[in-house]
């Protein structure tokens, strides 16, 4: 534990405790000598810091009405919050499409400041650091910061928005949750076309205003019920339980994963048997499609015959271009 960690750790000592701490046991938490500790202290105080020393009780603490509104100046972390801090902000910067890039930097800037400080270098997590994104979209950030703006402010969506098949459609809607799933950016909100929830896949988003007109807000449990019940992204309250039983080539590997909340599992010999619901069959198919020929489809039928048909179309395709 450097100086920088030190001093930080005994500004949150003083700041939860209200009797007067001996310098004895705050060396014993700081793990360092008593000489250490006063040095310390006298460099708290050349930053103001309120230390006062109690006669009565033989040990230092912040003045009750000063200490609670004093912070150190700066960014003051530990060394290890920093690292913890330029991992996530690396994360952010890989992770985020080049939405967040200009205000990451700004964060990253002091971060490896106080970094080099600690003889920490700063470009160790970039340099390390492997993040594979598979399928992401390209966001406009004038539109990522704009939904993001009108989820804070609580304030309704004008939005021209092009759905899967290309259909462009002009919606009024009252953002709820913005989330990350499958490394692309969804916003679950009530569309006051459809008067409905919905889920909008903000890369498909064209363009966004924000209305001065406060959202519609959804109860905690509405929001539950139709978002988080069912299978992946497709939201809506579950129509189907989907049975399925993967071979021993996966089984063991699938037993340790979750593909719902709300799954049940159990071993039938070596298969694994998965049962889950859902409402929209198309991500369900694709999942059950990446795991082909160690899955089967048990229940219901409609699952089985649309993976079956989507076997067919692929099989079809291969067959025509191997004729040409």
């Amino acid at each position: 534990m450097d100086k920088f960690d030190r001093i930080q750790q005994l500004h949150r000592i003083f700041k939860n405790r209200r009797l007067p701490v001996p310098v004895r046991l705050l060396a014993e938490e700081l793990e360092c000598t008593e000489r250490n500790v006063k040095r310390l202290l006298e460099t708290m105080q050349l930053v103001d810091a309120p230390l006062v020393y109690d006669e009565s009780g033989r040990g230092w603490r912040y003045e009750q009405n000063e200490g609670d509104l004093f912070e150190l100046p700066g960014l003051w972390l530990t060394g290890d919050e920093l690292q913890s801090l330029s991992l996530l902000l690396n994360l952010l910067e890989q992770l985020g499409n080049g939405i967040l890039n200009d205000e990451i930097a700004v964060i990253e800037k002091e971060v490896t400041k106080l970094l080099k400080a600690r003889g920490i270098d700063p470009s160790a997590f970039a340099d390390q650091l492997r993040i594979l994104p598979m399928a992401q979209r390209q966001l406009q950030g004038k539109v990522f910061h704009r939904v993001t703006e009108a989820l804070l402010l609580k304030k309704q969506l004008h939005i021209y928005y092009s759905d899967y098949q290309g259909i462009n459609s002009d919606r009024y809607i009252s953002p709820q949750h913005l989330v990350y799933y499958r490394e692309n950016w969804y916003l679950d909100a009530f569309c006051h076309l459809r008067n409905s929830l919905r889920t909008f896949s903000v890369a498909r988003i064209i363009r966004a205003d924000i209305l001065k007109t406060d959202r519609k807000q959804m109860d905690r449990e509405t929001l539950q019920n139709h978002f988080s019940t069912s299978y992946g992204i497709f939201a809506g309250k579950p129509r189907h339980q989907a049975r399925l039983r993967f071979l021993p080539a996966v089984a063991r590997d699938i037993a340790s994963q979750q593909w719902h909340p709300d799954q049940l599992g159990e071993w039938d010999g070596r298969d694994y048997l998965l049962t889950l619901p859902y409402a929209n069959d198309k991500e369900l198919v694709q999942d059950i499609l990446r795991h082909l020929p160690h899955v089967a489809v048990e229940a219901p039928a409609e699952l089985r015959q649309a993976v079956h048909r989507r076997l067919r179309q692929a099989l079809v395709m291969y067959e025509e271009t191997e004729g040409e």
